[in-house]
């Protein structure tokens, strides 16, 4: 493992915010260094219990934002994924993409995740588990692309390194013991018959929390002021019914 090539993702400059982990998982002294290094520059303070999350997300979850120490399903949505954990980088969280080289740093960006705290692995081949593990020690949120889940025994042991750090995982698949399954729908507009140019995108939000909880909802709006929620609409109103006679 070239740790040096580790350690420039958390240096302050431009290069692009990707690693491509090849061979054995970082060393346990390494992972050490690192997370020194990230507590040093972390901005959100680990008193609260959620990850920060968009306005408009913030009625997705119980607590208002993202449960540290907990699993969520979400789907293959790139801009999910992005709206997701934008927030949270913005106010200083650090956030690593494992197993989704599909992900698309520039939508990242458009949709704004502050790329300077990402880290990406976008092949990180059968080492996938030791590396979400190495991971936990070192950034708040973790996102793993498209995995079976792992035994029993070994979710118990990641569950509980999650909780006992403070951090969260993001998977495509549908593992047990998820907080909650978060699927989105998309809606786009601006092209009618086979013509003309796309300029909005509308983005449906559902969470499905686990143990029958109600299914909680919202809606979002991409443009090119990028990601905002979308205003709810005043009710129509019959004003015949209102009127009053005399």
């Amino acid at each position: 493992m070239d740790v040096d090539r580790i350690e420039q993702m958390f240096e302050y400059s431009p290069m692009a915010p990707a690693l491509t982990l090849e061979g054995a998982p970082p060393r346990r002294p390494d992972v050490l260094a690192l997370q020194q290094r990230i507590h040093a520059m972390e901005a959100v303070s680990a008193e609260h219990h959620v990850f920060p999350v968009a306005s408009g997300l913030e009625g997705l979850f119980p607590e208002g934002g993202i449960q540290r120490g907990a699993i969520y399903q979400v789907d293959s949505s790139a801009s999910l994924l992005w709206s997701l954990v934008a927030e949270a980088t913005t106010k200083g969280t650090w956030c690593a993409l494992v197993g989704i080289p599909d992900a698309g740093v520039a939508a990242a960006t458009e949709l704004g995740v502050n790329v300077d705290r990402l880290v990406l692995i976008p092949y990180p081949g059968t080492q996938w588990l030791s590396v979400v593990g190495a991971l936990i020690d070192v950034v708040g949120i973790v996102a793993l692309g498209s995995v079976a889940a792992p035994s029993d025994r070994m979710l118990s042991t990641l569950s509980g390194r999650l909780r006992e750090r403070e951090a969260t995982l993001l998977v495509r698949q549908a593992w047990p013991r998820c907080e909650a399954s978060i699927a989105v729908c998309h809606q786009w507009s601006g092209a009618y018959e086979g013509g003309g140019l796309l300029h909005e995108h509308q983005v449906l939000i559902e969470a499905t929390p686990r143990h029958g909880q109600p299914v909680r909802r919202a809606e979002l709006m991409i443009d090119a002021f990028g990601s905002h929620d979308v205003a709810p609409k005043a009710p129509v109103i019959d004003i015949n019914t209102q009127r009053q006679v005399g």
